[in-house]
């Protein structure tokens, strides 16, 4: 009777041998995840930077160095014309002006940010990001607007207040592109800071009140070292992502303020010297690349400071 019925396995004896398989199957999963998973999970990031940024810069790097052949013709040409170095030197100094000004105006904006109630912070927050939702475009178009000689401010200044005879040149000059490009870093710079000022404790500056500092000697001797990491970080980026601007200074400066950014548009676009354009954009990634080393090393410095 019970070796009848079709020859069955009793359920039983099916669920004991399914319960090792079982879990031998779910052994070797969790090991394939522990061994690939990561790998799996970095895949499609570095995918999309291999395509999109090593590959162009790769590029980018051999036209600058290849004509058919190895050569180095075009940064002997550029080293040859003073007025290449006189580019570079206008780019760099735009950027550092922008830099300067971005971290003047928003370091007491975040640390009015890390003092303020919850509700003051959520407004000051929306504020602050709203720049990110209009178009550069629009922003610059917009400054056109304000700054021009017969402009919003120069009207209000000279037509109606009367404090000046003849109108400000605001715009298509550097005093132009260094507000344009503030008012888009500033944000950005905002952030940075905030994000790591938030991290700070307030209880040091009070105890240093406590200890018979005054609350402006408490905020620079015990607040402001504390977020010099905060600072040396903004201002790099700040530097970085001004030093390759072209939209701004192509829209709000003038015949005195072109930079390598519109130079490397100049030769790729319209005199299709891309060889050229290749060895300026590689002299510009290299200025790019030494500012991050150098934040780095001393960042490890610190940090080896810090350690002992």
């Amino acid at each position: 009777m019970g070796r009848g019925g079709g020859g069955r396995e009793p359920p039983q004896r099916s669920l004991a041998r399914a319960v090792p398989r079982v879990g031998l199957e779910a052994e070797t999963s969790d090991r394939l995840m522990r061994r690939f998973g990561p790998a799996a999970l970095a895949f499609p990031g570095l995918a999309l930077m291999v395509l999109f940024f090593t590959l162009p810069v790769g590029v980018i790097l051999a036209q600058s160095f290849f004509d058919p052949g190895f050569t180095l013709k075009f940064y002997a040409r550029m080293a040859a014309g003073p007025e290449y170095a006189l580019v570079f030197w206008i780019s760099i100094k735009i950027a550092l002006l922008s830099a300067f000004f971005s971290m003047i105006a928003g370091y007491p904006v975040a640390y009015l940010l890390v003092k303020a109630a919850p509700t003051l912070r959520a407004i000051m927050m929306a504020f602050i990001l709203l720049p990110f939702w209009t178009n550069i475009l629009v922003r610059c178009y917009a400054w056109m607007l304000v700054l021009q000689t017969k402009g919003l401010l120069n009207s209000i200044l000279v037509g109606w207040l009367h404090l000046l005879a003849t109108p400000l040149p605001l715009v298509f000059n550097l005093t132009g592109v260094i507000i344009g490009m503030v008012h888009y870093l500033l944000p950005i710079n905002i952030l940075i800071l905030y994000s790591a000022m938030k991290g700070i404790d307030l209880k040091l500056v009070q105890a240093a009140q406590g200890l018979g500092a005054n609350p402006l000697r408490a905020f620079l001797t015990v607040f402001v070292p504390l977020s010099l990491p905060a600072v040396r970080a903004a201002a790099l980026l700040t530097f970085v992502l001004a030093l390759g601007f072209f939209v701004t200074p192509a829209l709000l400066g003038g015949r005195g303020e072109i930079t390598v950014a519109m130079l490397v548009s100049t030769y790729f676009s319209e005199v299709l010297d891309w060889g050229f354009g290749s060895a300026l954009a590689t002299v510009l990634l290299a200025i790019t690349t030494l500012g991050l080393c150098l934040h780095f090393a001393l960042e490890r410095r610190r940090a080896g400071l810090v350690l002992q």
